[in-house]
């Protein structure tokens, strides 16, 4: 069963292992040019950098929005996560219109002694939208932490800020290490920001391989390269998810936190939480908002992209209701079936998320144009690339969810005469909504935001949302682009608002 799914969900760096290896002999001369192995190291440097800028955001955020005295924590609490509904390509352009030669913050950037905002700098800045992916599993590390452990280091004589970084400052670092290599992985595979800003890393050169020179074979072996950075990560990963059980669980009746006075630090910290989502959610607003405004005055008029809206629901809502069907089924069969190896479950769901998309649209684009023509530039083959690339999202939730529940309650419906499917329909199905809920939501914000499967996968004529942002970007037509952006925020912002969330403490 594992074996399957590992085999399923690596099917994508398996096709293109395997093309590079019938290929022509390209793959030595790939790998004998210093230009390749830059653009790895350029690669891991722009996923290291943006995975430790983020940790720095999200430590403080997510004990500030735990167990403090912050004013309106809980409002912040749901704010701070929001900028995950940015788009790193909107983040790119919004980078682009602050920074950039004749950008409103232009002299800002130079004071602070940056260069060109195109390239790595810039790329960085971007992708730092996506510090939530750091910050959520702070916040869900902080719920399970006993504060028994902290209070006792307060009543030891320590003060707040010594209780935290020696007790449990300690207990966090699983979930810092989970977080950094959730967005080192984001950032490896980005394809929008990278793009927009001309950083040429693997992401980079494999669309430009693949769309310029039509040279798919170097595409392919550029593709693996990325296939094995991101690897690298997912087995850091691992190591610091196997160590959470070990260092957080604990034993008895749950207490709520104690409230820890922030004195005259508290209006600035409220002012840092503030900053934060005015960064993450008012600049690229801000930014939109100047491009309708200067659009208006020259008179155009704004145009709703209702086609792109819909098909972007569309798919998005297809998808994400095809993964949470296909996520219930491993999810039971390690709870409550008891074959071995329910244990590889973690490692298997996370590698349809290690392979980028770039990965993922390069190998079932030329999959499909050699041995199935019939789903070639087809919303099946489409669909089924989300259903690849964010499988592990879904399982990843929904095994969560399931894990919780008390077992007895299937086999005592069972006892009482119900088959398997009617126990899981009638008794765990039912606990399981918020779960599935949250799958369904995160598989939905992920498929609305993707951009490369969409790009290279897509129907011709087929326009979405992220295509739509892409191509008008591209040709710098920004007040038509503005409504698409605002639509594409509003719809994965709202989406994040409706998603269930932990009972606060």
């Amino acid at each position: 069963m594992w074996a399957a799914l590992a085999a399923l969900l690596a099917a994508p760096a398996i096709y293109l292992a395997v093309a590079v290896a019938s290929g022509d002999g390209s793959a030595s001369a790939v790998f004998g040019r210093g230009a390749t192995w830059i653009a790895v190291l350029r690669t891991l440097a722009l996923g290291l950098t943006t995975a430790a800028l983020c940790l720095l955001i999200a430590v403080p955020l997510a004990w500030l929005t735990h167990a403090t005295d912050l004013p309106a924590r809980r409002v912040f609490a749901v704010l701070l996560n929001l900028p995950l509904a940015v788009p790193s390509y909107v983040g790119a352009f919004v980078v682009v219109a602050l920074f950039a030669p004749g950008g409103s913050l232009s002299g800002f950037w130079r004071w602070l002694g940056f260069g060109d905002v195109y390239g790595g700098a810039g790329a960085t800045l971007a992708i730092l939208f996506s510090y939530p992916l750091a910050l959520l599993p702070l916040q869900a590390a902080l719920s399970r932490v006993d504060p028994r452990l902290f209070e006792s280091a307060r009543s030891l004589g320590a003060s707040p800020a010594r209780a935290f970084f020696s007790v449990v400052m300690p207990q966090l670092r699983p979930a810092m290490g989970t977080g950094a290599i959730l967005v080192a992985l984001y950032a490896v595979g980005d394809f929008g920001a990278v793009s927009l800003l001309r950083f040429k890393s693997l992401s980079y050169l494999i669309y430009v391989r693949y769309k310029s020179l039509f040279d798919r074979d170097e595409a392919a072996v550029l593709g693996l390269l990325l296939v094995a950075v991101a690897t690298a990560l997912v087995l850091a990963l691992l190591w610091a998810k196997g160590r959470v059980g070990q260092q957080l669980s604990w034993a008895g009746e749950r207490r709520r936190w104690p409230v820890v006075a922030l004195g005259r630090w508290r209006w600035f910290a409220f002012a840092l939480c503030a900053a934060v989502v005015t960064a993450g959610l008012g600049l690229p607003l801000y930014v939109v908002g100047s491009w309708i405004a200067r659009g208006l005055s020259l008179g155009h008029s704004i145009s709703i992209p209702w086609t792109a809206i819909g098909h972007s629901l569309e798919l998005a809502a297809s998808a994400a209701a095809l993964l949470c069907a296909a996520a219930l089924v491993p999810a039971l069969i390690a709870r409550y079936s008891g074959v071995r190896g329910g244990r590889w479950l973690g490692a298997i769901t996370h590698i349809g998320y290690a392979l980028p998309g770039i990965v993922v649209a390069l190998a079932l684009v030329s999959l499909a144009a050699q041995h199935m023509r019939p789903l070639y530039q087809t919303l099946t083959l489409l669909i089924a690339a989300y259903a690849l690339r964010f499988f592990p999202l879904a399982l990843h939730s929904t095994d969560d969810g399931i894990a919780g529940h008390n077992r007895g309650l299937f086999w005592a419906a069972r006892s009482l005469g119900a088959g398997p499917v009617a126990a899981c329909w009638r008794v765990i199905i039912p606990n399981a909504r918020p779960a599935v809920a949250a799958a369904f939501l995160a598989s939905f914000v992920a498929v609305l935001k993707e951009l490369p499967l969409t790009l290279l996968l897509s129907p011709p004529g087929y326009e979405t949302l992220a295509t739509r942002i892409w191509m008008l970007t591209e040709d710098a037509y920004f007040f038509e682009v503005a409504p698409a952006v605002l639509a594409l925020l509003a719809i994965a912002a709202a989406a994040m608002l409706f998603a269930p969330r932990r009972s606060s403490q």
